[in-house]
């Protein structure tokens, strides 16, 4: 298994950087509307503008905001490596975009650059928090997923017939362990709740309290969002070690997961991430038990229309279960009415501040 798959130990950082997709695809902008007033733009990250998830999210969070005000038009620029970030937002900048939403934390320090070169230029990043020296025009949209990851882990707890599921990231950052940190605390408590014996696969939490800043633990990283053969590779591991629902935390990379699990026979699924994936990838819903979801398109949706209309505020936006920030969404697979009603009920324990997401506040399960 260790030769198949990439161990790697995750160091939590104290600094703030949590990005969970990087972003972009190549030196395309689209563009709708060129006569409205105020220019929305998205710089997206390598994993591209259709990858089903993470950018996709941010994209469809503009084009919402055209939708309630038609004033907004909407373009993007996709970023083929890393080196794209920089002359990305530049080529926004100097075409008068009236916010610019950069897509996670691989774009923090272009981020940081930009907005500390231009302190007049609107900015909103997503899953990161980067340090701006100078001005109040930077939005930072971070999202608690371990809140809905855990959610997530109970889901899958109830619904494994093999009692052993599995998680992996695209890449060790904080906002990608936070998922699963959470999602690996949810099968602690359903297991302590209900007297169960699930295991989880891919990831083992580290002593202490995972955060956005920093979320330590063991697991498994393919190292980037964009390789679809290697998901497909850790998960078609994965269901060889007995595990029969597996959660990606890796972007388009996760589509390699649903392949994995078609290839897998009856009985295999996976939990999808950030966006629904019934909506963003439709054909493959029967493969789908749920998606543990990341408020991208609102938060952005609503950072650009407060930007229109003159009333953006820099700071921090913080999603909740509370404020639906993150949560829980059912896929293509039926789950029971019981198992709906114990996850409502933890829902609202969790948001009362009564359940712990930490999952070492729960007895891990035996070996």
């Amino acid at each position: 298994m260790e030769s198949v798959r990439r161990l790697v130990t995750v160091l939590g950082t104290a600094a703030l950087i949590l990005g969970t997709l990087t972003v972009s695809v190549a030196s395309t902008t689209v563009a709708a509307s060129a006569s409205s007033k105020f220019k929305a733009c998205v710089v997206t990250d390598t994993g591209g503008i259709n990858d089903k998830s993470f950018n996709e999210s941010a994209w469809d969070g503009l084009k919402d905001a055209k939708k309630q005000d038609s004033n907004i038009s909407v373009q993007y620029l996709s970023s083929t490596s890393s080196s794209d970030y920089a002359p990305n937002i530049n080529s926004f900048i100097s075409k008068g975009c009236g916010i610019i939403v950069t897509v996670g934390f691989l774009m923090d320090a272009a981020t940081a650059a930009a907005a500390n070169a231009h302190p007049s230029q609107k900015f909103a990043i997503v899953d990161d928090a980067p340090v701006v020296k100078t001005g109040t025009h930077v939005e930072a949209l971070q999202y608690e997923t371990d809140q809905g990851g855990f959610l997530g882990g109970i889901l899958a707890a109830g619904m494994t017939k093999t009692g052993t599921v599995a998680t992996y990231g695209g890449q060790n950052f904080s906002a990608v362990t936070l998922y699963m940190n959470g999602f690996v605390a949810g099968v602690r408590y359903y297991d302590k709740t209900w007297h169960k014996k699930v295991k989880v696969l891919g990831w083992t939490p580290g002593k202490g309290t995972c955060s956005l800043a920093a979320c330590s633990g063991k697991g498994t990283f393919i190292g980037n969002f964009t390789d679809q053969t290697a998901g497909k590779t850790d998960t078609t591991t994965f269901f060889s070690e007995n595990a029969d629902i597996v959660f990606p935390v890796a972007g388009s990379v996760g589509l390699g997961s649903v392949v994995a699990a078609k290839g897998a026979g009856a009985g295999h699924y996976v939990m999808w991430v950030d966006s629904n994936g019934c909506l963003s990838d439709a054909s493959d819903c029967k493969y789908f038990v749920g998606t543990v979801a990341k408020g991208v398109e609102p938060s952005v949706e609503a950072a650009v229309l407060s930007a229109a209309k003159g009333t953006f505020k820099a700071g921090s936006y913080i999603g909740t279960l509370a404020n639906n920030g993150t949560q829980l969404e059912y896929g293509g697979v039926t789950i029971p009415t019981s198992l709906k009603s114990k996850i409502a009920t933890v829902k609202a324990g969790i948001i009362a501040g009564t359940i712990s997401v930490n999952p070492n506040s729960y007895p891990p399960t035996p070996k």
